[in-house]
């Protein structure tokens, strides 16, 4: 069975021309019958986070890789 989505009762209307990314909407999946309610902004600010903690690891990663040139530089003289 695929995905359902389901429109929540609309609450009130705002006025700026993205309000429907705040639209709840209702979820129910397979294998169990599970439904978690979510909007698309959620969805949107978690993409914001995991490009945030993307972007901080690959800075980590590149601070860890200049140690270890230094390192290995250091050892091999």
């Amino acid at each position: 069975m695929a995905d359902k989505y389901t429109k929540k009762a609309v609450s009130e209307a705002s006025p700026s021309a993205d309000a429907w990314k705040d639209a709840v909407v209702e979820k129910e999946y397979t294998p169990a019958k599970v439904k978690v309610e979510m909007s698309y902004r959620q969805l949107e600010m978690e993409v914001e986070r995991m490009d945030a903690d993307i972007a901080r690891i690959q800075k980590d990663k590149k601070a860890k890789e200049a140690e270890m040139a230094k390192i290995k530089k250091a050892v091999e003289a």
